[in-house]
């Protein structure tokens, strides 16, 4: 079987679609939490970077609770899709899929540990994705970690 793998600037706009969905759950979730617990909703010109750090950093434990949520939610969305459908809604709209190396779709445990490297990835200043940009193979270290592909579905 041949396929194509992925580069980075189509795996790029996929992850921002992705970033946009779990943003608006977040939202929603957020708005929800803070009507039900009576607490003031920020100002729209109030959120961005900077909120989400005086938050973690001043926030209390309602915040920690709220970026522990994040956190699981972000988990879960990656994984499960990843595992069930093996491309999330950002790599189906870009038609892409998350293969292994025999070009089926990843195991839950190769699922699992994809969505695990992403802490890596990330931590490292995001180098574990731009390796995407550099690699032959267009594989980012959370690929390499997993033995994932990304491919052109």
């Amino acid at each position: 079987m041949r396929v194509r793998v992925a580069g980075f600037w189509r795996r790029l706009a996929g992850g921002i679609v992705d970033g946009m969905v779990l943003s608006s759950v977040f939202a929603i979730v957020a708005t929800l939490a803070a009507v039900v617990l009576r607490q003031p909703l920020p100002r729209i010109g109030q959120i961005g970077p900077d909120y989400v750090v005086d938050m973690a950093v001043n926030g209390g434990v309602l915040a920690e609770a709220g970026l522990a949520m994040i956190a699981i939610l972000s988990f879960l969305y990656f994984f499960l899709f990843t595992a069930l459908r093996g491309q999330t809604f950002g790599k189906h709209l870009m038609r892409l899929k998350v293969i292994d190396g025999f070009g089926d779709r990843p195991s839950i445990t190769r699922a699992l540990v994809r969505t695990i490297a992403y802490v890596p990835s990330l931590v490292l200043l995001g180098l574990g994705f731009l390796w995407i940009g550099f690699d032959r193979e267009k594989r980012g270290l959370h690929d390499w970690l997993a033995d994932t592909y990304v491919v052109k579905a």
